[in-house]
């Protein structure tokens, strides 16, 4: 047997796991791993060429590991929740870059390919993406800033506060 059937057969596993896929599959009579492969290679052309790029990398980054967190959640692993909510760190921190230097990476050919591998890479639990850019990027600077950046929200806490006081009290 060949790699790529071996992918396949892994993929039918995998796809076999949920009754969607089998109904879809009963329904057609066309295998599953066809269909869904098919499915998801015409995403990957669309991200490429930046057919609905935005949406797909977006709804890529929040609807799976949404569903994943509810997951861990409801069963109550420490070591899960940990993983998502780091997961949701590194995600809103690029997102965050993202939207300060959205007019720099629009000049980038293929980002939305770029950002689909990324995103990936983040959450699929082969890589442990998210673990490794939270540990080498984000947790030392953040433990380096943390008092200053805990007192600028202490700031932006009581200007806030004394303006809605205000604002309350024109009212």
């Amino acid at each position: 047997m060949d790699k790529a059937q071996i992918y396949l057969a892994k993929f039918d596993k995998e796809l076999s796991k949920y009754p969607f896929a089998v109904e879809v599959e009963t329904r057609t009579k066309v295998p599953k791993t066809y269909i869904f492969g098919g499915f998801l290679a015409l995403l990957a052309v669309f991200v490429f060429f930046n057919i609905f790029g935005e949406l797909i990398t977006g709804l890529m980054g929040f609807v799976w590991p949404a569903y994943q967190s509810f997951k861990a959640i409801e069963a109550h692993d420490r070591e899960l929740n940990t993983q998502w909510l780091t997961y949701w760190t590194v995600f809103g921190f690029l997102n965050v870059v993202e939207v300060f230097s959205d007019f720099l990476l629009y000049w980038i050919p293929f980002y939305y390919a770029f950002k689909a591998v990324l995103i990936l890479y983040l959450v699929l639990p082969q890589f442990h993406g998210a673990k490794v850019v939270y540990e080498k990027v984000l947790e030392p600077y953040l433990l380096k800033r943390q008092s200053v950046i805990d007192a600028d929200l202490s700031k932006i806490k009581a200007k806030a506060a004394a303006a809605l006081n205000e604002g309350a009290k024109q009212d």
